[in-house]
């Protein structure tokens, strides 16, 4: 049981630093995750527009990272349930942010149990990413580890030491706005 929610708190961390990145230094219009990037930035915005899209939709790159990891964790004689276990995780990080922002009639009643529970994230819990300036809460999957990262600024502690090394700032709420062509809204 202490493996299982070892393994699960590592995919929310990576959900987390995923989606960091995404929010902080993704540029729409850059090679290769341009297209991703816009994405992510609309979804501040219109939060529940991403609901329209189907799984795969919006998991195909979670599907092919995590296809590529129990690939290469079968190859190199790694596998595990832990890895099977992390890969479905992060698989479908995407549609467990989804269910953060559906109402509880529009989330699967299994769902609902879980986010009862707090074993996945709550509409609540998530709500605190869209909040303000949406510079904390980034990870999806549970409601565990954003508490304690914010507790000590992990993130923007981060930030700091990335703007330090290479004079790099996070994107600002400005620049959001002119990149989505929304700097009157």
């Amino acid at each position: 049981m202490l493996q299982a929610g070892a393994t699960v708190l590592l995919a929310d961390f990576v959900s987390g630093a995923v989606h960091w990145v995404e929010d902080a230094y993704a540029r729409a219009g850059a090679p290769l995750i341009g297209a991703l990037a816009e994405n992510n930035l609309r979804h501040h915005w219109r939060p529940r527009e991403f609901l329209r899209k189907t799984w795969i939709a919006s998991s195909w790159d979670l599907l092919l990272a995590g296809a590529v990891l129990v690939g290469a964790a079968l190859y190199m004689g790694w596998l595990s349930w832990h890895v099977v276990l992390f890969a479905m995780l992060v698989i479908n990080a995407n549609q467990i942010h989804k269910w953060a922002h559906m109402n509880s009639a529009e989330v699967p009643a299994p769902v609902r149990w879980l986010q009862k529970l707090h074993i996945l994230q709550t509409p609540r819990h998530h709500g605190k990413h869209h909040a303000g300036s949406r510079t904390t809460h980034y990870c999806v999957i549970s409601n565990f580890l954003n508490p304690l990262l914010e507790e000590v600024m992990f993130w923007s502690r981060v930030e700091r030491v990335i703007e330090r090394l290479t004079g790099v700032k996070r994107r600002s709420e400005a620049e959001e706005l002119k990149l989505l062509g929304l700097s009157g809204a």
